[in-house]
């Protein structure tokens, strides 16, 4: 009886299943703080490591004013890279409920994904049955990705706004999708990419011409008002692209392109996880899914563009259209689901013992 309920009502479908995936992720915490850094590691210690830092120092001190020259690890750069939706929304929350901001941070990003589960969901059944959607929302709870959307990231908030925006983007509510969109540019800079699937959806649907001017403009609030901060704040608009050279993302040119090159694809993890994604884009271009595939394309190329792999791994599996490319793929067969499901549960016991290790192939 219980089986048969859990089978007809898929928003307990996602709760059970999003429960399931925290509990092992907390085990496997226990696991590898015993075998690795001898039982002495903390939970919210372990989860906040590189990016998280420079969150901290916004929620905590707000935007620096001058490039550091402190510590010797930050000197030249700023926290002008990183977006202030997330870092304002935790501090915000801080303000009232005073405790470790990296506690406030995991809590939300759970908050997040776990409604990011039922968008994406949600946006599956638009295109694909309920057997089909529920395989995408597993995929996504069982992320090997997951410790970015536990961790004090902006990825989950990412995952969220985009997903949900482009639900209502299929459904019509243009309005509500570019609100959604303007938060999205907020939150992270590929965040502006938002705008592509708003014109596709303008070709595809004639969407009035003053109305698409209306929404790309709220979709891109975001990112201008950011602009504008930054502009007061250090006479610089695009400072959060410039001070992207401080972490070696100098664009093409430093060295010959064949060198460049060579070192982008001795990057493994990272070319092999871009080069997968970007096929993926294909893909769905195939398929006709247009909205999806050229948002997905838009948010890995600017990293490349950069002349570094670096964070690529990251910034294609934690996009939902990385989860709805393999639902079109596992559509007809149940081998690739399978398949998938399996990659995945090995990937997602395995990625956090090496987050826990530290190793810097996931930054």
């Amino acid at each position: 009886m219980v089986d048969k309920y859990i089978k007809s009502n898929w928003l307990l479908y996602i709760g059970i299943i999003f429960i399931v995936s925290r509990v092992i992720m907390y085990y496997q915490f226990n696991l590898a703080n015993m075998l690795i850094l001898d039982g002495k590691g903390s939970f919210i210690g372990t989860m906040c490591k590189w990016d998280c830092k420079w969150y901290l120092t916004i929620i905590n001190n707000g935007y620096d004013d001058v490039v550091r020259t402190t510590p010797k690890l930050w000197r030249g750069l700023a926290n002008w890279a990183f977006f202030p939706l997330y870092p304002v929304i935790i501090a915000f929350l801080k303000f009232f409920i005073p405790i470790n901001p990296v506690i406030i941070g995991i809590t939300l990003n759970q908050i997040f994904v776990f409604f990011a589960a039922i968008f994406l969901y949600k946006l599956l059944r638009l295109n694909f049955n309920d057997l089909n959607s529920r395989f995408g929302v597993t995929l996504l709870i069982f992320s090997p990705f997951s410790i970015y959307f536990t961790s004090l990231y902006t990825e989950s908030l990412f995952l969220l706004l985009s997903v949900s925006g482009f639900y209502f983007l299929r459904t019509n509510s243009f309005f509500t999708s570019s609100v959604l969109g303007g938060l999205l540019s907020a939150t992270r800079p590929v965040g502006i990419m938002f705008l592509i699937p708003i014109f596709i959806s303008f070709l595809r649907k004639r969407i009035n011409l003053n109305s698409l001017v209306i929404l790309g403009f709220i979709s891109s609030l975001g990112l201008l008002l950011f602009m504008l901060f930054l502009y007061i704040k250090t006479g610089d608009a695009l400072a959060f692209q410039h001070i992207q050279k401080g972490w070696g993302r100098r664009g093409w040119g430093s060295v010959s392109v064949i060198v460049q090159i060579k070192n982008m694809a001795s990057d493994y993890y990272n070319a092999v996880l871009f080069t997968i994604s970007a096929s993926m884009s294909i893909y769905l271009v195939v398929k006709k899914y247009y909205e999806e595939a050229f948002f997905n394309l838009a948010c890995i190329m600017p990293g490349v563009l950069t002349g570094t792999m670096m964070s690529e791994g990251r910034f294609s599996g934690t996009l939902f259209t990385f989860y709805f490319a393999l639902t079109v793929l596992a559509n007809r067969s149940w081998t690739i689901k399978i398949l998938t499901l399996i990659i995945f549960l090995i990937m997602y016991l395995s990625f956090y013992a090496y987050w826990v290790g530290h190793s810097t192939f996931l930054i």
